[in-house]
């Protein structure tokens, strides 16, 4: 006679015997081919990835023990055994199916249950239909991701104002105030060489104490 187990998979403290072995377990293997429907040109056939098999088990948990039918000398009672698969199911495991006589040792999910609380002239038994899928584990591949660069957009160069190459001295005016602005720097001689006659003219008529005082209204030349 069978005897029908299930556990959950790597916790074998959770088990339940299934006291009435059904009349067969028929598996069902689906084929890879699909049919697709393409667009002006009907039906063809491809093939996707392996789909996994799937089989059935159809019983009943008895009320009474009857050894001429039941081969598990420990069970849970009818509703309690539903109780607990309808926890396996939900429960988002995976659990071990094992008859030996049968060569059933698979990994599976549980897809679908469904019971009859009674039936005409089995009183307080509970049949019930188990639907099966086998389990195979997800392969996961670990995928490096580079980090996203992101480039510092140019900095556009500072366009600088093209100043006048001669210049009419204002009020407050400085040779070095000037080179500074043309220059960036204080070189105050290359406009008082530029300009030499001009700015030494003035000062001698004006008895100027500094060389290098200029006076508005002059026009200066700004060499490069």
């Amino acid at each position: 006679m069978l005897n029908l187990a299930m556990w959950e998979e790597g916790n074998t403290a959770n088990k339940m015997f299934l006291p009435v072995p059904p009349e067969s377990f028929p598996f069902e293997a689906p084929g890879r081919a699909e049919t697709v429907e393409i667009l002006g040109a009907g039906e063809r056939i491809v093939f996707g990835g392996e789909k996994l098999e799937t089989f059935t088990i159809e019983s009943f948990f008895p009320r009474v023990h009857d050894p001429s039918y039941v081969t598990a000398s420990k069970y849970l009672p009818p509703y309690a055994s539903i109780e607990k698969l309808k926890g396996w199911k939900n429960s988002e495991k995976a659990f071990r199916v094992y008859c030996k006589e049968a060569n059933i040792n698979t990994t599976v999910v549980i897809e679908n249950l469904n019971y009859d609380k009674e039936r005409h002239g089995h009183i307080g038994d509970v049949w019930y239909t188990l639907e099966l899928k086998v389990y195979k584990p997800p392969i996961y591949s670990r995928v490096f991701l580079r980090a996203k660069t992101t480039t510092p957009p140019k900095k556009k160069p500072t366009k600088k104002v093209a100043l006048p190459r001669t210049y009419t001295v204002k009020k407050g005016d400085q040779l070095g105030k000037l080179a500074v602005a043309y220059y960036g720097k204080a070189d105050y001689l290359k406009i008082y060489n530029a300009n030499k006659k001009v700015i030494d003219a003035e000062n001698k008529k004006r008895k100027a104490k500094s060389k290098y005082t200029i006076y508005p209204g002059q026009k200066l030349t700004i060499p490069k």
